[in-house]
């Protein structure tokens, strides 16, 4: 059995995560951050249960969003051994343009997600994403700015 996963490499897997999300990382990153196989995530857009389907929701939506920001606002992991199941909230800020709008509209709002983690080799982080649900609660928007 490998050592006990630790708070502190949850909260840098996360920012990590956000960050490559932020910076259009390519898809190739982002993979090394999921669990091949085993993967199950939820978007408002529909369930992500494989990496082929990761990238097509990928490409849609880094050709839609743009100056994106994750802010990481809280972390608490229960955690069993190499897995531990995490409560996320997250603030997020980013540009939505969608052809053939003149304008793009500004969106911020607050994410409430639920993650599980494992034990991983494949990337510097020790740890990779099973399970991501986007939605653990309905976004909470920011007064003034676009929903989804």
């Amino acid at each position: 059995m490998s050592k006990p996963i630790t708070q502190e490499e949850i909260e840098r897997l996360a920012v990590a995560w956000y960050y490559a999300l932020d910076i259009h990382a390519p898809i190739e990153e982002c993979y090394k951050l999921l669990a091949d196989p085993g993967l199950r995530m939820i978007f408002p857009d529909g369930d992500i249960t494989d990496l082929p389907s990761f990238k097509t929701w990928y490409d849609r939506v880094t050709n839609i969003f743009f100056d994106e920001n994750h802010y990481v606002n809280s972390v608490e992991a229960k955690i069993s051994g190499d897995e531990a199941e995490v409560q996320m909230i997250v603030g997020w800020q980013a540009n939505l343009w969608v052809a053939p709008e003149a304008k793009s509209r500004r969106l911020s709002m607050t994410a409430t997600q639920t993650w599980r983690v494992r034990r991983s080799t494949k990337n510097a982080y020790g740890l990779e994403i099973t399970y991501y649900n986007a939605t653990t609660k309905p976004f909470e928007y920011a007064p003034g700015f676009a929903w989804l």
